[in-house]
């Protein structure tokens, strides 16, 4: 196995938070955004496990196309709400009207990671996440709103958003509702031949994982 510091990794996304999460496990990558139609993807027929994980091999294949010779990590996360995907709001008003559906109630955060090696090979792998949102006021969505924070969020929200703070538990995997799992990114990378120092694959790499779910608790990030 070879580390970063020996081979490319490029990070297939635009999203900050994704960034920030391979930043604060120290490793090594480069960003490169993808440049596909995430809508167009959850027009095809399949499950949300499937489709989840091929949007995210896209994204990782837009880039690996340009960089061949680098592992390349694509994601997509989604908020399913009563068998309904929801996306990052088209508008203020779209971003209020999920979070007053999301208000008080339980939905699911899906997301799909794909690794492409330096090889061409690729592997795929899918977390979900089922999450508890607190009892939102109207006057607390309209602030969060007027933020700006919810308009390139899945569901239109950040469980990070401590100002906020929509969530009131979750299980399994708080990154992967941030929207990048350690476990499984940190397993697909190992499997493609790229460890990362530091990280033991098949562990709990992800803070939150094993800690107190309950929204009184201090949550990473």
């Amino acid at each position: 196995m070879t580390g970063p510091g020996d081979r490319k990794l490029v990070l297939a996304s635009g999203s900050p938070r994704r960034k920030q999460i391979l930043s604060d496990a120290g490793i090594n990558f480069e960003v490169m955004a993808d440049a596909i139609d995430e809508s167009k993807a959850f027009s095809r027929s399949g499950t949300l496990f499937d489709l989840v994980q091929q949007v995210a091999l896209a994204k990782a294949k837009s880039i690996a196309d340009r960089r061949p010779e680098a592992y390349v990590i694509g994601a997509d996360t989604i908020v399913v709400l009563d068998d309904h995907v929801l996306g990052k709001p088209k508008s203020p008003s779209d971003a209020g009207e999920m979070l007053h559906r999301l208000s008080g109630r339980s939905h699911t955060v899906m997301t799909g990671v794909a690794v492409i090696g330096d090889d061409g090979e690729s592997l795929t792998g899918c977390v979900s996440t089922s999450v508890v949102f607190r009892d939102l006021g109207d006057r607390q969505i309209a602030d969060y709103v007027a933020s700006g924070s919810p308009m390139d969020k899945a569901g239109g929200y950040g469980i990070q958003d401590g100002f906020f703070a929509p969530v009131s538990s979750y299980d399994e995997c708080y990154l992967n509702v941030v929207g990048l799992p350690m476990c499984t990114t940190s397993e697909l990378l190992d499997k493609s031949g790229l460890r990362i120092p530091g990280i033991i694959p098949g562990l709990n790499v992800c803070p939150g994982h094993a800690r107190s779910r309950e929204s009184n608790k201090r949550l990473p990030g």
